[in-house]
């Protein structure tokens, strides 16, 4: 395997009120092509901030982190665009928009990148059938459960086979069994697609998941 992704000594700092917070405390991560990592802590330890460090999503205070040959601080257009095509996105709560079906929410994201609306609705149809939502295509989010909407957003994030999938609490809102089947259909997709894949969690279904597991507290591993 391969470095993918690397940070050194990285911190978040934030003020509250007089003090100073460190969110993210000095952190050394590494993830490589085709690995999964879990990363657990209770609400506050510091694992959404460094996913979204860790992404680009937010700056850092210090230290350095290097996607591949791009250090982050160097050229925030190229992480832009990176962002937009090498790495996917699954949250909480999942950011479907309302007024687009199933199939339109997920095809979306191929055609902010160019690519013609025909195909990308037809590449969302496929890996809509991965998830095995094939027969909720045209529905809108307001007729889908929660993990069917959760499957969705999955399949969203992973349309342009990114090579970095970052997930915070993706199971956050679901019941045990319906957690269970999230992960067996990301499993599988992640599996075909060879990508690498960082979960922030408490979800301990995960640990089954994950090739590296580690746990978070106070903005350290602990």
């Amino acid at each position: 395997m391969n470095k993918l992704l690397e940070a050194r000594e990285i911190s978040k700092v934030f003020e509250e009120g007089n003090k100073l917070i460190k969110a993210v405390n000095k952190i050394n991560f590494q993830i490589d092509t085709n690995e999964k990592i879990v990363i657990y802590g209770r609400s506050g330890s510091g694992k959404s901030t460094l996913l979204n460090l860790l992404s680009g999503l937010d700056t850092f205070s210090e230290g350095q982190i290097i996607y591949k040959n791009l250090n982050y601080e160097n050229d925030h257009n190229k992480l832009t665009f990176l962002r937009r095509k090498n790495m996917g996105f699954v949250y909480q709560f999942h950011h479907l928009l309302k007024e687009f079906t199933a199939v339109e929410n997920v095809a979306l994201s191929a055609m902010i990148l160019g690519i013609d609306k025909h195909k990308s609705l037809s590449e969302a149809s496929e890996i809509l059938e991965k998830f095995d939502l094939s027969d909720r295509l045209n529905h809108f989010p307001s007729q889908l459960s929660g993990g069917e909407k959760q499957r969705v957003a999955m399949a969203r994030s992973l349309i342009n086979k990114p090579e970095l999938i970052f997930l915070d609490e993706p199971t956050g809102n679901l019941d045990k069994s319906t957690s269970k089947e999230v992960i067996r259909f990301l499993n599988n997709i992640v599996e075909e697609y060879n990508s690498s894949v960082i979960v922030a969690t408490h979800d301990q279904e995960f640990r089954s998941f994950g090739d590296k597991i580690l746990t978070m507290d106070s903005g350290i591993f602990v």
